[in-house]
């Protein structure tokens, strides 16, 4: 029985395409040539409660779709595998860097409105920043961020704040500011001038949190809309952030 699992095991274990029988197998040994999957039959394949389908492609892990979807007003992401018999739910996490590939954001639905700016506007690569004043791993990662920038300026991080942890005036208060200064002092557990502005962005970033199922700070969404969560040194978000990096013509 144990020569027999090895023997499976192997077998699984062997690329693609030696499983291909000739010209007459699965294109050029590529498995997904013979395998579709449309959004009419993927919103029939889930349980109950999806809305809708957004999108459904082949997924970096090999043999699965990944199909996104929204329901009650929440996006999510699930895996389905070629044989539509099997549904994966839950974190997917790139082993190299542990970025969980199963949670993206639509980065076209994030508004640059009532943010923090920290680095230079004109930079290419640009990556927003979910934090809460309060949260002492925001205030690690704030640091790091400062030392991102001053190692390539061509990146620039755009900060959103959310009231998790800090009560929904203070947060107010610091947006209205538009001081990047505010908010460090904040963090810093400084007072925060008192604003007579009445503003709309804490709920709407909230909100968006919601939608996308962020639920805690900090927060980065990279530039292709993968989400990382966390703090990370200033090393390892410079070398996550090097494939953004625009390339000499």
């Amino acid at each position: 029985m144990v020569r027999y699992a090895v023997l499976v095991l192997c077998l699984c274990l062997l690329p693609l395409s030696a499983w291909a029988f000739g010209d007459a197998g699965c294109g050029a040994g590529e498995c997904r040539d013979c395998h579709s999957l449309t959004s009419e039959e993927a919103i029939k394949l889930l349980p109950p409660g999806a809305d809708r389908i957004t999108s459904v492609k082949f997924s970096d892990v090999g043999g699965l779709w990944e199909v996104k979807g929204q329901a009650k007003g929440r996006m999510f992401t699930v895996y389905v595998d070629f044989s539509k018999r099997y549904m994966i739910a839950g974190k997917v996490l790139r082993l190299r860097d542990g970025v969980d590939i199963s949670h993206t954001v639509d980065v076209k639905e994030l508004g640059r409105q009532g943010t923090l700016v920290l680095g230079n506007e004109q930079a290419a690569v640009k990556v927003f920043v979910f934090t809460d004043p309060k949260c002492g791993h925001c205030r690690k990662l704030h640091q790091e961020l400062h030392k991102v920038v001053a190692a390539n300026p061509n990146i620039v991080f755009y900060i959103k704040l959310m009231s998790m942890f800090t009560d929904k005036k203070i947060v107010n208060d610091i947006i209205c500011s538009g001081s990047l200064q505010v908010l460090e002092d904040a963090m810093a557990d400084k007072p925060v001038p008192a604003s007579n502005c009445d503003s709309s962005v804490v709920d709407e970033t909230m909100a968006f949190a919601k939608r996308w199922q962020i639920h805690s700070t900090p927060t980065l969404v990279l530039p292709d809309g993968k989400v990382l969560s966390g703090g990370r040194p200033a090393e390892v978000l410079l070398k996550e952030l090097e494939p953004f990096m625009p390339t000499a013509n």
